[in-house]
């Protein structure tokens, strides 16, 4: 391992996240808005589907946090464990500095079920930073 791979590993991410203390299946997104901070709130991960596994869940919320945080490596494969494909719709919302992504999950019979939803405080830049 070289001093930047070590440096890598140690370094803190701009986003985080914790699950929501006040709502079973909801989980914060936190964001340090500089080196300094603590994490703040931005927003949340609100699974709708009340038969999926709460370990699941928290891991789809890794990934999602991996992508905003540009570490694609860190991402895990949850395709044998889901049987299914996650699909997702960005909302609109009353701000436009405000996103709103709703997930579904595409099951071998051909209708997709709402999953969750991501609300956040702030603007994606585009549709690549979720895929």
């Amino acid at each position: 391992m070289t001093f930047d791979s070590f440096n890598a590993v140690t370094a803190k991410r701009a986003y985080t996240y914790r699950r929501n203390p006040v709502h079973d299946g909801s989980f914060m997104i936190l964001k340090q808005m500089d080196g300094e901070t603590p994490y703040l709130p931005i927003g949340d991960y609100t699974v709708l589907d009340r038969e999926e596994s709460p370990l699941l869940t928290e891991r789809k919320v890794m990934n999602l946090v991996s992508l905003m945080n540009d570490d694609e490596g860190d991402l895990i494969d949850l395709g044998a464990e889901t049987n299914s494909r996650l699909l997702y719709h960005r909302a609109s919302t009353d701000q436009p500095d405000k996103t709103r992504i709703i997930f579904y999950a595409l099951h071998d019979k051909g209708v997709s079920k709402e999953n969750a939803i991501l609300t956040l405080e702030e603007g994606l830049e585009d549709d690549a930073d979720i895929q």
